[in-house]
């Protein structure tokens, strides 16, 4: 998909700060994405996918590890199966899994796994949430996680730059979450649950985009109502409060999720927009930034 492009100068205090965020923290590349009133007011790119000799400019096409922002993809995913066979939040998921042993997962329904209040790791092989879901996906539907989100959601939407990487290829940029500081690809599983989930800025601002408009785009119900329901029982069920829903951490005006190399997007519908902020070294939000910049801008519409 392509959104009309509109350039909003009220932003560029955003790009400024990311700038001077990105000299400080020592990363070598950095990106913006804005969109507000389905249109692309700022779109910006700055930077090289690694620090050596020969590294590319970071461009629109570029590609940035999203680490943890994948758990919003996983638990839609997981919220796909479950909608299409029926099944309650409360469902057992241990007649979806085989190889972890019983006693393990005899207390855990679908609704811990989408709010993540389970134990970190199961099994002898230290299975992590995101494999978990994985195996759940793969039990009822018979597809892995990137299969459902490819066919229902990143074909329908054309976006050709999100890829659960295997192999490296030209246009990925490297992050400096290695332990030895050097700039590095992550690469693993092509099933969806891995942390080498690549997108680039403006595919991540049409995800946020998608979940703005309650999962429809030109038109199309991408995702179906019943999907928001389901994640909306799960914000308001007692005791779930402060907890990241599908992969979301929620706030009153706003919601939004991380990934470990200073990958954000914040979704707030008071002010009809979504922004995505990329980085390949840990940074903190800029959502007090984004908000100056909202506050300021006498265009907004904060119907929806």
């Amino acid at each position: 998909m392509e959104l009309e492009i509109q350039p909003n100068p009220l932003f560029d205090p955003l790009v400024v700060h990311v700038e001077q965020t990105r000299d400080a923290i020592k990363a070598t590349a950095s990106a913006v994405v804005v969109i507000q009133n389905d249109r692309i007011v700022t779109e910006w790119y700055s930077g090289y996918h690694h620090d050596q000799h020969g590294a590319l400019p970071v461009t629109s096409d570029s590609q940035f590890n999203v680490y943890s922002i994948r758990k919003t993809h996983i638990a839609l995913a997981l919220a796909f199966a479950i909608m299409d066979a029926g099944l309650d939040l409360n469902t057992p998921i241990n007649p979806y899994i085989e190889d972890i042993p019983h006693d393990e997962i005899k207390e855990i329904t679908l609704s811990n796994v989408l709010t993540k209040t389970k134990p970190k790791f199961f099994g002898a092989e230290k299975v992590e949430g995101e494999g978990l879901a994985a195996r759940i996906i793969k039990g009822i539907t018979g597809q892995t996680i990137s299969q459902v989100i490819t066919g229902k959601v990143l074909e329908p939407m054309q976006l050709k730059n999100t890829q659960w990487i295997a192999i490296p290829k030209e246009g990925l940029v490297c992050d400096f979450t290695a332990g030895d500081g050097h700039a590095s690809v992550r690469l693993g599983s092509n099933e969806g649950h891995d942390r080498n989930l690549y997108m680039s800025t403006k595919d991540l601002a049409y995800w946020g985009y998608l979940f703005l408009n309650n999962g429809n785009v030109n038109g199309q119900q991408i995702i179906p109502n019943s999907i928001f329901q389901l994640s909306q029982a799960l914000r308001t069920a007692p005791g779930n409060a402060t907890k990241r829903i599908m992969g979301w951490y929620y706030n009153e005006d706003l919601f939004e999720a991380y990934g470990a190399t200073g990958c954000h997007v914040v979704v707030i519908p008071k002010y009809n927009t979504v922004a995505v902020r990329m980085y390949n070294q840990y940074a903190t939000e800029h959502t007090e930034t984004l908000l100056k910049c909202l506050q300021q801008n006498p265009s907004i519409s904060t119907a929806r």
